[in-house]
């Protein structure tokens, strides 16, 4: 099948889409990328793609603003010139704006599938799949984030089930002599190598001040000779020029002088990057290069950090990150000096010289390392060192509302445990077939974790409380339909329909349930008016909440 994919996001989640390209190159699909123009270089470091539609993005828009009709005619252009060169069999669409939906529904053929963000015939969303729902479902609460992003984009793309590969193109050989020979000459001398740092972030917020990357170029040199290489856009050149002011030590500037190919290149002649969450450690990520990631504000490792076996990822070890989306740090960005420069460098050298990230102990910061699960899915284990918190003279755990992470790391705090029962709850129900089996039938069997929960007993009571009601509720929903479909009166519709919106409220009121909210809300939408597909919607959701609620229920007792 000739598939277009549509990926109209920045640099960084257009790499991230590699191992979907991968896969469905794998299944013998040919795939037509379209991106955003300005990013059109990135595709050149991607696997899979047979054809690269560049969309002049900006120049759309400007024409939106001087003549809508001139603007429409260019669209309708560009797309007619993109179906005739490519001839798509259908579309997956990765972008679940407006635009993206609209393009896609423009760009596929007549009966053709259209995969991921879509409209329907109404001009209203339409999600192909339970996947792209819960893939906007997560965004919109930071705690509901439990799977990486890649690994979505791959169930997604339906190539879920295949290994995943995240290997992106090499620079070819000449190019990579080129920034290796200027990378030699602006080498101070006795330089042994070179480490890339990466100061700049989407949002000031999110950047670890440049000062500690100062602190750690400078502890590189000073102990392994090893010279940093500082790597930016055009538009982080004052944070360079604040490098300079800060550091001590030598250092090579290549801020603002790469393009992405170039700043592959570069990257392959170090040894390795030490980044705020962007686009250039997902590209590091995918050239193999170690990576040392720093996540503040509202970036988490759970879902943005890099996909690479052993990446090294840190936050701040506060109970307020990740911080939601849109509201003010009231904490004056305490995060930003929570993660030391000291730790930075020390698990950096560590890795460097003895191959390992672990065994230093970190005041202040949760240290993870990536590593696969057992279903193919990227995921965290903490390297924080035994007692780090404690040990390194934390102030006492439940004043600032933690676990104590002194047994294993930060295993056993409630964020970690929590993440991992939606992990393993949510991968079994979204990957259940849509519609499920008719209303009557056995439930679909969810299977329970195999080690116990870790969660707090009140916790567990507060989550096992709400699914016991959606289970029941669920329940009702079902007889109330039975009875719908046997008469139609407007007092047994009214029930049904209020039954329906307790279940919604009664997910968006839980902190914990927020995602379910919204698949909830927008599965029954996709369903419009058939009841039966209603009906077996809910038995999924009922085998979900009847399996999580007994498990919570037994680990409680």
């Amino acid at each position: 099948m000739r598939l277009v994919v549509i990926n109209l996001t920045r640099f960084g989640d257009l790499l991230q889409t590699q191992p979907a390209l991968a896969g469905l190159h794998a299944q013998g699909h040919e795939t037509a990328l379209v991106c955003l123009d300005n990013f059109a270089e990135a595709a050149s470091l991607l696997y899979g793609v047979a054809h690269v539609a560049p969309l002049p993005g900006a120049r759309l828009l400007a024409g939106l603003d001087d003549d809508w009709r001139r603007a429409t005619a260019d669209i309708t252009d560009w797309c007619d010139d993109l179906t005739k060169s490519f001839r798509p069999d259908g579309v997956l669409n990765l972008t679940a704006t407006l635009a993206g939906r609209l393009l896609a529904r423009r760009l596929v053929p007549q009966g053709g599938p259209l995969l991921g963000f879509a409209l329907d015939e109404h001009g209203f969303g339409l999600d192909a799949d339970a996947w792209s729902t819960f893939l906007q479902a997560a965004s919109r609460d930071r705690g509901c984030s439990p799977f990486n992003l890649v690994d979505v984009i791959r169930r997604v793309a339906g190539v879920g089930d295949q290994t995943p590969v995240f290997t992106l193109r090499c620079p070819d050989a000449e190019r990579r002599a080129v920034v290796h020979r200027q990378l030699a000459e602006a080498a101070p001398e006795g330089c042994e190598g070179f480490v890339a740092l990466q100061p700049g972030a989407s949002e000031d917020r999110r950047r670890w001040p440049v000062a500690s990357f100062a602190a750690v170029g400078d502890r590189l040199w000073r102990e392994q000779r090893l010279c940093p290489v500082l790597v930016g856009s055009t538009a982080e050149q004052h944070l360079a020029e604040s490098y300079a002011t800060a550091a001590t030590a030598p250092f090579i500037s290549l801020v603002g002088r790469t393009r992405l190919p170039d700043l592959a290149a570069a990257l392959s002649c170090t040894r390795a990057l030490v980044t705020n969450d962007t686009g250039t450690m997902h590209l590091a990520a995918g050239l193999g290069l170690p990576v040392l990631a720093i996540f503040l504000a509202t970036a988490q490792p759970w879902d943005t950090g890099p996909y690479s076996d052993d990446a090294c990822c840190l936050e701040p070890y506060m109970p307020c990150h990740p911080c939601p989306f849109g509201v003010p740090c009231p904490h004056d960005h305490a995060c930003h000096d929570a993660i030391r420069p000291a730790d930075v460098a020390a698990l950096l050298l560590g890795r460097l010289t003895k191959g390992a990230w672990h065994g230093v102990p970190v005041k202040g910061a949760r240290v993870w390392v990536a590593r696969r699960d057992a279903h193919g899915f990227i995921d965290l284990a903490s390297a924080s060192a035994h007692g780090d918190a404690f040990a390194s003279g934390h102030d006492d755990a439940s004043a600032h509302g933690h676990d104590d992470a002194s047994a294993s790391g930060h295993e056993q705090e409630t964020r970690t445990a929590w993440i991992r029962e939606q992990r393993h709850f949510y991968r079994q129900f979204l990957d259940l077939k849509r519609p499920a089996a008719t209303a009557g039938c056995p439930l679909p069997s969810l299977r329970a974790p195999d080690l116990p929960c870790a969660l707090p007993q009140a916790f567990r009571h507060d989550c096992a409380t709400v699914l016991g009601q959606a289970s029941a509720l669920l329940h009702l929903l079902g007889e109330q339909g039975l009875l719908l479909q046997r008469t139609s009166s407007d007092l047994a519709k009214q029930r049904f329909l209020t039954t329906c919106g307790r279940i919604h409220a009664l997910f968006e009121q839980s902190p914990h349930f927020r995602a379910l909210a919204h698949l909830w809300l927008s599965e029954m939408q996709t369903a419009g008016a058939s009841l039966d597909t209603i009906l077996q919607l809910a038995s999924l959701y009922r085998a979900l909440a009847t399996a999580w609620h007994d498990h919570l229920s037994v680990a409680t007792d």
